[in-house]
């Protein structure tokens, strides 16, 4: 690893413990707590990754990562579709079809001789190319069925799904044998680019207060308190 890598690890690493600092200040934990356990954990990773920087560290590091990102991409699912159960519904058919193709091509074009490397190789880029589908599912569903959407769920859905586009990209170019010239750039502009995505975080989580859970109710004896799907308490 580069000098001017583990800067951008480092600075990553930082801009990361801000966003999470931001998540407990702001409360956005109330409302995505799984997305705060993911930047937590993400953290702590990436830091442990840039002590102790091995390939061991490094899987362990995505194969972390990875998990979290599903537990992120769920809870955007109830953020978002909570209040809808139609659109709900075809949320999770949706996600259930996506993850069980991940497995199946998973376990239909890894072979027993494969070595563990590129085990890794295969698996860590199909596991971003399933949340990128996951990712860009919701953001078809909410077009299509008009839905409301507060500003750092959006923020989140929007800016990960191109991220990890260029994530799944960079890993395969990292382990293709022929693509040698261009490897050693994709240790500079993954980590570019998740710091720019990071810091887009960051600007919204701090701008938006946490969103409350319910709307005031209208004045009058049949008022009843409204689900608040995307709205932003100031």
């Amino acid at each position: 690893m580069s000098v001017l890598q583990q800067v951008l690890g480092w600075l990553s690493v930082l801009q990361m413990v801000v966003l999470f600092g931001v998540l407990i200040l702001r409360r956005h934990y109330q409302r995505v707590p799984l997305f705060t356990i993911y930047v937590g954990g993400v953290t702590l990773s990436n830091a442990m990754y840039a002590l102790h920087s091995t390939w061991e560290t490094w899987m362990l590091h995505q194969v972390v990562t990875a998990a979290l990102r599903f537990g992120v991409a769920l809870e955007l699912t109830r953020c978002i579709f909570g209040a809808f159960p139609a659109a709900a519904a075809t949320a999770r058919r949706v996600m259930l079809v996506i993850l069980v193709f991940t497995a199946v091509t998973a376990i239909t074009f890894s072979t027993p001789g494969a070595a563990y490397t590129r085990m890794h190789a295969e698996s860590i880029p199909r596991m971003a190319s399933a949340a990128i589908w996951i990712l860009t599912a919701l953001a078809a569903l909410v077009l299509w069925y008009r839905l409301p959407l507060a500003p750092l769920p959006r923020a989140i859905l929007m800016g990960y799904a191109p991220y990890l586009l260029v994530f799944t990209i960079g890993m395969s170019l990292l382990f293709d044998a022929g693509s040698q010239r261009i490897r050693v750039w994709v240790g500079y502009v993954d980590p570019l680019a998740f710091f720019v995505l990071v810091n887009y975080w960051c600007r919204v989580a701090w701008r938006t207060a946490a969103e409350s859970v319910l709307l005031p109710a209208p004045a009058g004896p049949r008022a009843t308190a409204v689900p608040a799907v995307g709205r932003a308490a100031t």
